[in-house]
C-alpha cells in the first residue's frame, strides 16, 4: 500500500467511517474561537460600578465627578457621605471603584494649594484595578489640565503657557486587596479550581460508562444506590484535593489567606460535589469510554473561560452571561479568590446555595439517564 493509499484509507475513515473525528479536528477549534470571541468582543471593562464620596459638595467637586459619569467606563450607583458607606459598598462588591474627592477641594484648588482626587478600587480582580489606573488618570489629568487653564488665564496668561504652567489637580489611587498586583493572587487560586475540575471529571468520567457493559455484576443494586455508591469517592477525594491545592498556594507560593477556613471548606465541598454531578453526567450521557473521556474536555475550557474569573461577567454579553449560569466555577471561583484576598465574600451563601442546587439536578438527571440506559441495555 502506497503513501496516497494510506492517506486516503485514513481520510475515508475520518470523514465517511467515523465522522465524529472530523468534526471534533474541524470543529472544536471553531467552536473555541467563537466562545472566545464572544467573551472579548467588548475589548475593554466598561460600566464598572461605582460610588461618589463627595466631601466639598460644590460646583467644580460635582463637574469633576460628573466627568466620571459621563464615561462609559464607570457607572455611578451611589453618591455616599461616610467613609463607611463608601467602604462598605466596596466589601460588599456593590461597587467596584471609589471616587474620593477632599474637603476644602475647590479652595485648595483655587488659592493655588492644590488637591488630590483618590480612585479606590478592588484589586483582586486585575481587570478591573487596570482599567480604572488608565482610565481614571485620564480623566484626572483632562480635567486638572482644563481647570489649570482657566486660572491662568483669569491672571493674564495666554492658554498655550497656561496649560503647561497649572496642573492644580493630582490623581491617587489606592489599590484593595492586593496593592502589588501580584498576577499569583489574582489567578492561581482559579487555576487550582480549574485544574480539580479536570481532574475530577477525568477521573470518574468512565464511571458510569463502563457499567453499561457489565451490568450482570449489579443485580440487586438500585440504580442510585450504585450511582451514589461510585460517586461518593470522587467527592470526598475531590475534597481532599482542593484543601491539598489551597494549602500548597497559601504555604509554598505566599498567596494571601485572610478569610475562615470553615468557608474555604464550604465552598469547596460544594463545588466538588457539583462538578462530580456533572461528571457524572457525561459519563451517563456518553455512547462509550472514548466519547465519555472526549465530553469533559470539550466542557473544561468553556467553563474556565465564562466562569468570570479572568474577564469579568461585567464586560460580557448577554449570552456569556447566561452561559456561565450553568458552570460551577462560576459560583466558587471568585467567592475562593474574595475569601483569600478580600478575608469576606459577600456573596458565599447564595453561591453555595445555587452550586447545591446545580448538583442536585445533574445528580438527578444522570441517575435518571443511567436508569432508563440500563433497562435498555438489561432487555436487548
Amino acid at each position: 500500500m502506497t503513501f496516497w493509499q494510506v492517506v486516503k484509507k485514513e481520510l475515508r475513515r475520518m470523514f465517511i467511517g467515523e465522522p465524529k473525528t472530523a468534526l471534533m479536528l474541524i470543529g472544536i477549534p471553531v467552536v473555541y474561537i467563537v466562545l472566545f470571541g464572544l467573551v472579548y468582543m467588548s475589548n475593554s471593562v466598561k460600566y464598572m460600578p461605582t460610588v461618589i464620596y463627595d466631601q466639598d459638595q460644590t460646583q467644580l467637586s460635582r463637574n469633576l465627578t460628573q466627568a466620571f459619569a459621563d464615561s462609559e467606563r464607570y457607572e455611578i450607583i451611589a453618591y455616599v457621605n461616610t467613609q463607611e458607606e463608601m467602604e462598605e459598598y466596596l466589601r460588599e462588591n456593590k461597587a467596584r471603584v471609589a471616587v474620593v474627592v477632599p474637603p476644602k477641594f475647590t479652595h485648595d484648588v483655587k488659592v493655588g494649594i492644590g488637591s488630590q482626587v483618590l480612585v479606590e478600587v478592588n484589586g483582586s480582580n486585575l481587570m478591573y484595578a487596570n482599567a480604572v489606573i488608565t482610565s481614571a488618570q485620564e480623566i484626572v489629568q483632562t480635567f486638572s489640565a482644563g481647570v489649570g487653564r482657566n486660572l491662568v488665564e483669569a491672571v493674564g496668561q495666554v492658554p498655550s503657557e497656561a496649560i503647561k504652567k497649572a496642573v492644580p489637580i493630582q490623581f491617587g489611587v489606592r489599590i484593595l486587596n492586593n496593592p502589588t498586583f501580584a498576577y499569583s493572587n489574582f489567578v492561581l487560586a482559579g487555576l487550582g479550581a480549574n485544574g480539580l475540575q479536570l481532574g475530577i471529571m477525568l477521573a470518574l468520567c468512565t464511571s458510569l460508562t463502563r457499567e453499561y457493559s457489565r451490568l450482570d455484576e449489579w443485580e440487586g443494586v438500585s440504580s442510585q444506590r450504585m450511582i451514589l455508591g461510585k460517586l461518593f469517592p470522587y467527592w470526598i477525594f475531590g475534597v481532599v484535593a482542593f484543601a491539598l491545592y489551597t494549602a500548597i498556594a497559601v504555604n509554598v507560593f505566599n498567596i494571601p489567606f485572610r478569610g475562615s477556613v470553615a468557608s474555604l471548606l464550604i465552598i469547596g465541598t460544594v463545588f466538588t460535589f457539583a462538578v462530580v454531578a456533572v461528571g457524572s453526567f457525561y459519563s451517563a450521557i456518553a455512547p462509550d469510554e472514548v466519547y465519555a473521556v472526549q465530553l469533559p474536555m470539550l466542557y473544561i475550557m468553556p467553563a474556565f473561560l465564562f466562569s468570570g474569573y479572568v474577564w469579568p461577567h461585567l464586560a460580557m454579553n448577554d449570552f456569556s452571561l447566561a452561559f456561565s449560569k450553568i458552570l460551577p466555577l462560576t459560583y466558587m471561583a471568585d467567592t475562593v479568590r474574595d475569601l483569600m484576598l478580600n478575608g469576606y465574600a459577600p456573596f458565599l451563601l447564595h453561591d453555595v446555595i445555587m452550586l447545591l442546587i446545580l448538583g442536585a439536578v445533574l445528580l438527578a438527571m444522570s441517575t435518571l439517564i443511567f436508569s432508563k440506559r440500563r433497562r435498555k441495555y438489561e432487555h436487548a
